[in-house]
Parts: C-alpha cells; structure tokens; sequence
C-alpha cells in the first residue's frame, strides 16, 4: 500500500533557464518562439521539445519533440529537460534500461529537475527500496517549486505503511524546508487521518514540530471520517482537562488560531459574526445578527454518556423580546433534538441561565449550539455568553 502511494507516473514540466537575453523573455511564454529567436540555444530548444511533448505526448523516436530533443542535446549535452522527453518517451515504449541510463544521467547532471526524481521514486519504489524513494521526495521537495503540490499528498497517503513512517522520521528530523507544509497537509487534507494520528504520536520520539493548532486540525479530519474513538483520545491528550461527561471550557478561555470540534466552534455563517474574545483570565462569546436573520452561533460536539444533564452560564447585554430570545440546544448527530435551555434577558437574575436536558443511550454523539432567533428589531439581536457549561445533572459548575 505504502509502495503504491510512494509512486506517481509519468509527469512533465516546462522550466528551463536560457541564455540569450530575448529569447530568455519569450521561452517562459512560448518555447517555440524562443527556439526560433535563438536556433542554436540547446537549452531553449530542449525546453521546446518539453512543451511539444506535454502537448502532444508520443512515445515516437521520429516526432517532433523526439527531434528537437536529439538536436538540443547535439547543441548542449547538459540539457536536461531534452533528456527528459527521451528518457519520458522511453518509458511509454517500454524501454526501462534505456529509461534508466537517460534518467541517471540526468540526475547526474542536477538534482534540481523534477521529472528525474519522480522517475527515481518510481524505480526505488519498484525495486522495493522505500529509504531510496524517500531520499527522492527529499531532495526533490528540497529543490522543486511544483514538487509540494505534486508529491505531498502522495506522501501523507504513504503514511499508511509503518515503513514510510520509520523511514520519514529521521528525514524530518533533519528540519527540511518542506516540513511545515507537509504537517500542514497530514493535519487538514483528510486523505489519511489514522496513519497521520500514529506519524505525529511516533514523531513524538524525534520532537517532531507538531503544535496544538495542528493536532486540532487532526482531531477534526479523524472525526469527519466517523474515527470518533481515536479522535477523542487524542483530543484528550493535548486538551489534558478534558473529560467525556461534561462540556469544555466553560469560560471561552481558549485562546487558537485553530480549534478541534470539541473546543467552542463559533459559527462562520454568512450574516452571523460570533467571535470568542479575550478577556481578563477567561473571555466572552460576543455574537451580533441583523433583523430577520437567525443562525447557530457557537457549538462543541460532545460524547456524553446517556444521562440528565444541566446546561448552565450567564449572560450580558441581551434585549429582546420573548420570541427572539437565543436558547442553548443539545442535538444528536442525527438531528434529534435532546432538549433546549432558554437564554433570558440579561436584566433578569443577573443574566443567569440553566436547565436540563437528557441523553439517550442511543445517541453517541451530540453538539450543544447556542441558536439565535431571528429579530424584527432595527437593531437586530446582540449580546454576549460569559460563562456556559454542561455537567452531569445535580452537579454544581
């Protein structure tokens, strides 16, 4: 499985570097050109060839780009993007030896061209040799702009294989360049969230730069692909008060740039501006609406054992009247309500609330949402939560 991940197919590029000054400024639009200003520039016909080949990929020795390429490596042996289409069009014919001697010369002459990495990926992969794969992506993220976009997915998809992860480890210890975008992309492209929770955990071993930010963004990937259990765990592990029979932070003071889904998720619906401030030792959710709109405005997914449960906390700021008034909801993932605890006007009981609500034993999954009403007030509805918590019922928070 690692294998198969590891290796990516025939790709080409189109990025050389020239040396007449004209044509430098016409091949990065238009090869062709530049190769008609500049005939016997070996490196700007090999670029040539390239675009002839991605445009009309054959594996033919008499096409056009397997012409241009043989003439630019008669101008320039050191054109390596002329090699590329040969040892490319090798390939497609079938030819792995030649495919090999081409390829290994260019990667002789500079280590910086992408298409002979990839091809050295593809041959270590085939022989087996994941150390060697590894050692390409390496030097290829190291020394290829277009490398990132191409290769890190395939290589979070490798995560899979222990032998990738064993092997990547000492590689990222090495701080390269590329590390940051790679744990950027284990985190938060979802491809393989099980084998990226065990790459962070064994990256503990070699401090791997995995911040808090990103293990939220893990927590969040596992727990849209229904990995609830290890998604919890490790949620648990950086988050160390958390616990399964009661809601988190009860009084916003969670300061992230990212938040897991078990942490206060203000809303990002259009027309709602809801936002977890800083304030003192703790914070505030400060949320405000226009007249007619009405919208989740903050919820945390929980995991609560069946039971009765209180939702509690208190309120500043809040004016409206009784059928605008916003309310605490628990609903279960499949969209059964649990039950609703109504927000009253802060003016009342210095702006207290609480009530109960129970949990099925047929529901693992809940989300507490405070829900906004749609107001018919010029001013629309406004206000803000000091304090929200749900705790098993007949427990004083």
């Amino acid at each position: 499985m690692g294998r198969g991940a590891l290796a990516l197919g025939a790709v080409t590029l189109g990025l050389v570097s020239v040396a007449d000054s004209f044509a430098r400024l016409v091949e990065k639009v238009d090869p062709a050109r530049a190769a008609m200003l500049a005939p016997g520039n070996g490196v700007i016909l090999a670029a040539s060839a390239q675009q002839a080949f991605t445009m009309a990929p054959s594996e033919a020795a008499d096409s056009n780009a397997a012409r241009l390429a043989r003439l630019a490596l008669r101008q320039d042996p050191t054109a390596v993007e002329a090699l590329n289409v040969l040892g490319l069009q090798a390939q497609l014919r079938g030819e792995t030896e030649r495919a090999r001697e081409i390829f290994q010369y260019s990667l002789r002459l500079s280590r910086r061209e992408l298409r002979p990495q990839i091809w050295a990926i593809e041959e270590a992969v085939n022989r087996g040799d994941i150390a060697a794969a590894l050692r390409s992506y390496d030097i290829a993220l190291r020394t290829s702009k277009e490398a990132p976009n191409l290769l890190l997915p395939n290589l979070v998809s490798a995560l899979a294989e222990p032998k990738v992860r064993a092997g990547l480890l000492p590689i990222m210890a090495s701080d390269p360049v590329w590390a940051n975008s790679f744990l950027q992309r284990v985190a938060t492209s979802g491809i393989a969230p099980v084998a990226g929770l065990a790459f962070f955990r064994e990256g503990e071993a070699v401090d791997l730069p995995v911040n808090d930010d990103l293990r939220a963004a893990l927590v969040n990937a596992l727990l849209a692909q229904g990995e609830i259990q290890p998604a919890w765990s490790y949620y648990s592990e950086f988050r160390r008060d958390a616990v399964r029979n009661r809601s988190r932070d009860p009084d916003f003071a969670l300061n992230a740039d990212i938040r897991a889904v078990f942490d206060w998720m203000p809303s990002a619906q259009s027309g709602v501006s809801a936002a977890i401030l800083q304030e003192g030792e703790g914070g505030i959710l400060d949320f405000s609406l226009p007249p007619s709109t009405g919208g989740t405005l903050v919820q945390q997914t929980q995991l609560l054992p069946p039971g009765t449960y209180r939702i509690s906390g208190r309120s500043r700021g809040i004016e409206q009247s009784e059928r605008s008034r916003p309310y605490w909801a628990l609903l279960c993932q499949d969209g059964r309500e649990l039950g609703r605890v109504e927000v009253p006007n802060s003016d009342i009981e210095n702006g207290a609330f609480g009530g109960q609500v129970s949990v099925p034993g047929d529901c693992a999954v809940q989300i507490l949402s405070l829900i906004a009403r749609a107001s018919d007030d010029i001013t629309g509805v406004s206000g803000q939560i000091e304090r929200a918590a749900l705790v098993p019922s007949g427990e004083v928070r």
